[in-house]
This record gives C-alpha cells, sequence and structure tokens, in this order.
C-alpha cells in the first residue's frame, strides 16, 4: 500500500458533527460519505459506512496520527518530524494490514483500502450486515453448532498465528455471529486496530485491548516486566470466550481481583464451570495457562476440537435418538374467544441442523 499525498481541499470534519437531516453527503478519496463518522465504542477512531458506486463499505478514520497539512503553523523542523512520524504509523500499519490479508479465510473483515486523505488516515472494510446475533445466543445452542463456531474461530486464529499476527483485542463485540443460507452458523472477526506482528510489538505504553481478556503477559510487558507477546495472547483471551460460548459465563475470580489476569499472575487460577466435561475442562485449561509457553497454541486448539467433535458424532450415532411417538389423536379446537385468551409464549427459534462442509471460509455469499 503506498502512501499518496493528496493535494485537494481538506475535508470539512465539523460536517460530521450535524444531525443526520443536517448532513451533506462529502467524498473521502473514491469513498462518499452519506452520514455523519461516530466515535461510539472507539476511542481511537471514528467510524461509519460509505459508498463507491452501488456498494456500501465500513470506514474508518484515525484520530491520531494527524498529518500537518499547510494550514498548521509548525516550524520546518517539527514539520518534517510529524511528517516522518505519519509516514512510519502507516507504513507499519501497512505491514500488518497486508499479512492479515495474506491470512484471510474467509472469516477475517480485512483490509480493502488504507490510505490518507488530506490530513486524516482512512481504513475501508467490507461492511457486514447487520443481523449478525448477538453473543450470548451462543449458550443456547446445542454443543454441535457451538463445536462449529470454536471451531471456525480457532481455525481463524491458527491462520494470523502463522503469519505472526497477534489480534490482541479478542472480545465478543469483534467476534460477529452470521447464519448463512446454508443454515449453519459461522463467524466474522474484526477490528485489527490493536493488532501488531509479534517482531513489531507496540511500545508498552501503546498496548490496546479490553482488560478483561487481556493474558498475563500482556499486563507484565505493560508494566515492562520481562515479557514477550506472541499469538498466545490470543490463546489466553480465546480460552475466556470458549469458557463464555460453553457456559453463557465467564470464568469465576476470587472477589480480591478484578480481571483474570491478576488472579493468573497471582497464583489463583480461574475456577471453570464444574458442569464443563472433562475434555473440555482439560482445554480451557490448556488455553488459559500462566505461561505462554506452556500454553496451547491456537492449532493445538483447533486440532483438540476437531478430535472432540468426531468423538461427538461417534457418540451419537452409537446412541440414535429414541423414535418419535406416533401422534396422539388432536384434541376438540378451542373455541376462538378461549384461544384468543391463552397466555401463550412463542417458542425460541432453534438452529438448523449444522452443515459442516464449507464452515471454515465462508464467503460473503454465503451469508444473509
Amino acid at each position: 500500500m503506498a502512501l499518496v499525498m493528496d493535494k485537494r481541499l481538506s475535508v470539512d470534519h465539523s460536517n460530521e458533527d450535524r444531525s443526520p437531516a443536517e448532513f451533506q453527503p462529502y467524498d473521502i478519496g473514491e469513498y462518499t460519505l452519506k452520514a455523519p463518522l461516530t466515535s461510539n465504542k472507539s476511542g481511537f477512531s471514528k467510524w461509519g459506512f460509505c459508498w463507491k458506486g452501488d456498494t456500501e463499505f465500513f470506514i474508518k478514520e484515525f484520530l491520531s496520527p494527524v498529518y500537518p497539512d499547510d494550514s498548521v503553523e509548525l516550524s520546518a523542523v517539527m514539520r518534517e518530524r510529524r511528517i516522518d512520524e505519519c509516514i512510519r504509523w502507516f507504513e507499519a500499519k501497512s505491514r500488518i494490514y497486508n499479512t492479515i490479508v495474506q491470512a484471510q479465510t474467509g472469516n477475517l473483515v480485512v483490509p480493502i483500502s488504507f490510505f490518507k486523505y488530506e490530513s486524516r488516515f482512512y481504513l475501508v472494510t467490507q461492511k457486514v450486515s447487520e443481523s449478525a446475533m448477538d453473543f450470548a445466543v451462543l449458550n443456547r445452542f446445542d454443543m454441535a453448532h457451538k463445536l462449529i463456531v470454536m471451531k471456525v474461530l480457532a481455525n481463524s486464529f491458527a491462520k494470523l498465528a502463522e503469519r505472526n499476527i497477534v489480534h490482541a483485542d479478542v472480545k465478543p463485540d469483534n467476534l460477529l455471529i452470521k447464519q448463512t443460507n446454508g443454515g449453519f452458523f459461522t463467524m466474522k472477526i474484526i477490528d485489527f486496530d490493536a493488532s501488531y506482528l509479534a517482531d513489531m510489538p507496540p511500545e508498552p505504553d501503546e498496548v490496546q485491548g479490553d482488560t478483561v481478556y487481556y493474558a498475563p503477559e500482556t499486563l507484565l510487558y505493560i508494566i515492562r516486566q520481562p515479557a514477550e507477546l506472541t499469538p498466545k495472547v490470543d490463546v489466553f483471551a480465546m480460552g475466556i470466550i470458549f469458557h463464555q460460548v460453553l457456559t453463557g459465563k465467564m470464568p469465576q475470580i476470587k472477589p480480591e481481583y478484578d480481571y483474570i489476569y491478576e488472579a493468573v499472575l497471582s497464583g489463583d487460577p480461574p475456577v471453570l464451570e464444574p458442569t464443563l466435561p472433562d475434555d473440555y475442562r482439560a482445554l480451557l485449561e490448556g488455553m488459559l495457562q500462566k505461561d505462554p509457553k506452556d500454553r496451547l497454541s491456537m492449532q493445538q486448539v483447533f486440532d483438540e476440537l476437531v478430535r472432540l467433535d468426531g468423538k461427538r458424532q461417534e457418540e451419537e450415532a452409537a446412541n440414535p435418538p429414541a423414535p418419535v411417538p406416533e401422534a396422539c389423536p388432536a384434541e376438540p379446537e378451542q373455541p376462538a374467544a378461549a384461544a384468543e385468551s391463552a397466555e401463550t409464549e412463542p417458542a425460541p427459534a432453534a438452529p438448523a441442523e449444522p452443515a459442516q462442509r464449507g464452515f471454515l471460509n465462508a464467503t460473503d455469499d454465503d451469508l444473509w
């Protein structure tokens, strides 16, 4: 990705503060913004949706760094310093984004365009439709569907790890559940703002991410203790996520701790849900090890999930469900008034039977 220094008129960012009714569409490079950008749930950028032709995209405007345009009064030395900082930041981001594109599995929402327009930097990706389900619904799935979701995640993050990419912000908000036209469930992994290559970690005071899902070594690195940030950071976070998928709950820690990583660093590993089957408990314990060297890799996690799914299918084949009994004679119909007054609650829709083929690499055409 080349850094292009645009010489066009500056974008009127004050326009974004107007109400949608007052907002005037404008172009950012080859994309058109038709509604104001928002900073909701994003402290380091503004985001929204843009158009190119008939296609809608997601767009993010980075709040920092800001390229010094001609309207900014700076000394020649300071201007050159700011420009150099912007170029180094852009080149580092470009390297990460290009590597993420190479790791694409169909489940990663990867950059489409990364560019500078006037004094701001922008990232454009595909727009994931708003039909994504709430992460909490996973707890209502049967084990077959939960395993599909977990395998999709493990496979995608294993591909990132192969290229030494650390997502660094694994949390439910960045894992979007999608149902495909085939009736199975898959995931879209978004937001690589905090990501880095393990051989180019951020400075300790620049580490981002959600502290709820921090690995122990992340905290050590931030306070400048001996620690190395590797893709195992994501494995720890995914161990917490998988516990939520399997049980609907976070692993439990003692009241004196605010975060799981604090408990682990203090020698108090989190307490996992007692109802977890032994195989799944062992898997999560392997993902939540304090020392990254003792922690499973994401490829090992994926391989174990494949084994567990195979075991599940064998057990189901050996113990098929009991035949459905013949229907009883229908009861007389209720009078219309009685039927209308009966208090009934619609049953939640059950997920479709899982389809295994293609779940690891769902394309956009597969999605509703």
